[in-house]
């Protein structure tokens, strides 16, 4: 509704409510009036009724006061007439034969005995009636002298005057007059308004055209311009709105293009506002400085993959995603993360090169471009998925998978994939430098012989890493092995063939174990398995295979063939224990209970394995 009609709907509310007012005021004033005026004939009819009846008493001549009060009775305003006599004086004039005039109601009876007046209005569609009841009393001071015929006292109620007047031609009148005065104030309303409206349109009409453009510059259109109105006044003004909004265009466009174009031009927007488009962008570029500034004092690549997934997580706000590391020279990817309880589309581990869509095309691949874009994903529950392939150096490149449910879930991660290459860009040098002090740091952390993890790396895990991964809900398995009689090995055959037993086990855990778990040569002959978000079922299926596996292995030295077996104690953390080193402790008890009874056995740790006194310690 614009400015014009609610300014009349409110000077025409004011108005009418005004104009009900006065008629209803004129309405009661002349109610009133009419009402007063019968009561002043009636008064003077009750006045003269008293003094003819009186004279005609004195003079002996009652017997005409029957045709006197007919005459009053025969008026045309007067429907009816009677007298009424109190009782005292009809006991003194008993004689009289008026003893009839008796109070003919309760209306009667009440004047007589308070000696006060009564009205009663009687209204209907057809008629009105007005009947007064006027009390006849007793003074001294009347001429002639009441006091001097009656017996009574000064003030004593003598009779009373009943009169029924016909009020209807006075309440024509006053709705007459009441028509009259409410149909001059509709034309004068009228004319008001319509005089109020054209005179004000003009002044509203520019008003209505300014909120207008600054509704939709406040929505976010830049390009709107106010049109000038007829009124000298506004002129000005609108030619200074329309400079205004265009500088504002002008600039914000500017910024918007720019900064758009720093974040990768976000796939989709939000809004169409380019202030508040300026606003996130500038925000995302400030929380991206201080994430790179963080980064920068990470020490580790795992420290910098945390920081990563603390942005995906809380200020991404996306709920389902992996971040795949993928080593280019052997071909392969290893899980950095993954979204407890969720499962990847895709469980594509070796030839990623080939297998890999996104990392073969270096390009966004999202599956609701086209059905099975990728034929190596495979999605569970109708879920759809956004692959993000970004390339670290010509070694290492990571790939971000992003599960979603719902369309709502894929439109969010759309919107913030430009975001997300810009995060990715700011990580990618720093990325680069810690993955080469890996490279260089892990050569102290490898076993020369095995190529598996030493010591300082289990160290460096349970410092550094666990802390992180027991915050995200994270359970290991821990998995003790080692080969039974070893030392008649290196005894009967020499240390190079067991330094032989020693690589083709570790060859067989390798084949053995998935993307979540890794090996530690623990010392001589024991190595240390762990398993991440382990099920009984699966850390017993790990134990036998490679139990298995290894004993069907046949070794050659000295024209002698033979074959080894390797006894396995396993514990569950924080389950069993809540520190680590006692659930490593627990696998190694169970590794020699397995070496005790028999050896070429796989033993899961249970309580009882314990002493009595160690039950307490543990």
């Amino acid at each position: 509704m614009n400015s014009n009609k609610k300014i009349t709907i409110i000077i025409f509310t004011m108005i009418t409510f005004l104009t009900v007012v006065i008629v209803a005021l004129v309405a009661f004033g002349s109610r009133q009036s009419g009402y007063e005026s019968t009561k002043k004939r009636a008064y003077l009819t009750a006045d003269i009724v008293k003094k003819s009846l009186t004279s005609h008493m004195i003079n002996g001549n009652m017997q005409q006061r029957d045709v006197f009060l007919n005459s009053i009775n025969d008026l045309d305003e007067v429907n009816d007439l009677w007298v009424i006599r109190a009782k005292s004086v009809s006991k003194q004039f008993s004689n009289s034969g008026l003893g009839n005039e008796t109070p003919k109601d309760e209306i009667d009876e009440k004047v007589l005995r308070t000696g006060k007046e009564e009205v009663v209005i009687t209204e209907t569609l057809k008629d009105a009636n007005l009947r007064i009841t006027i009390p006849y009393t007793a003074s001294s001071l009347d001429k002639p002298n009441c006091l001097s015929c009656h017996n009574a006292q000064e003030g004593e109620v003598l009779g009373a005057i009943s009169l029924k007047f016909d009020i209807q031609d006075d309440r024509i009148s006053s709705i007459v007059v009441l028509l009259n005065i409410v149909g001059t104030i509709i034309i004068f309303l009228i004319i008001i308004l319509i005089y109020i409206s054209r005179k004000i349109k003009p002044y509203t009409n520019s008003f209505d055209s300014i909120t207008e453009v600054l509704k939709q510059v406040h929505d976010g259109n830049y390009s709107v311009r106010a049109k000038v109105g007829v009124l000298k006044e506004d002129k000005e003004a609108f030619l200074w709105l329309n400079e205004i909004i265009e500088k504002l265009e002008t600039v914000l466009t500017g910024i918007e293009k720019n900064l758009t174009a720093f974040v990768h031009n976000r796939s989709s927007t939000s809004n169409n506002d380019k202030l508040l488009t300026a606003k996130e962008i500038i925000q995302d570029i400030s929380e991206i400085y201080n994430y790179k500034k963080t980064i920068e004092t990470d020490l580790t690549k795992d420290d910098i993959y945390h920081r990563l997934i603390q942005v995906f997580k809380n200020k991404l706000q996306i709920k389902n995603f992996y971040i795949f590391e993928n080593d280019l020279i052997k071909d392969e990817r290893i899980t950095i993360f993954s979204t407890k309880n969720t499962k990847a589309c895709c469980n594509v581990i070796k030839n990623i090169k080939e297998q890999c869509r996104a990392e073969r095309t270096d390009m966004i691949v999202l599956s609701e471009n086209f059905p099975e874009i990728c034929r190596n994903a495979t999605c569970q529950n109708e879920s759809k998925y956004i692959c993000i392939p970004f390339s670290i150096n010509e070694q290492k490149s990571i790939t971000i998978h992003i599960l979603c449910e719902d369309e709502e879930c894929l439109k969010h991660v759309k919107y913030q994939i430009g975001i997300i290459k810009k995060y990715l860009e700011e990580t990618k040098p720093i990325l680069e430098s810690r993955m080469l002090m890996d490279v260089l740091r892990e050569r102290n952390l490898v076993d020369g012989l095995t190529g598996l993890y030493n010591r300082k790396y289990l160290d460096e895990f349970i410092d550094k890493k666990m802390p992180y991964e027991l915050k995200e809900g994270t359970t290991y398995a821990i998995m003790f092995l080692d080969i039974d009689y070893f030392k008649m090995i290196n005894d009967t055959y020499g240390h190079d063939a067991g330094d032989v037993v020693l690589q083709k086990l570790s060859k067989t855990m390798k084949d053995s174990i998935g993307q979540d778990e890794f090996i530690i040569r623990f010392g001589g002959e024991e190595f240390l398995i762990i398993m991440k978000n382990p099920t009984e079922e699966n850390a017993k299926k790990l134990a036998d295979k490679i139990n298995q596996d290894f004993a069907k292995l046949v070794f050659t030295f000295n024209n002698e063939s033979f074959s080894k077996t390797v006894s396995i104690g396993y514990a569950f953390f924080p389950s069993d224990t809540d520190q680590i080193w006692k659930c490593i402790k627990f696998a190694d008890l169970c590794l020699y209970k397995a070496k005790e009874t028999g050896r070429n056995k796989v033993i899961r740790f249970t309580r009882d394995l314990l002493k009595n006194g160690d039950k307490d310690m543990y």
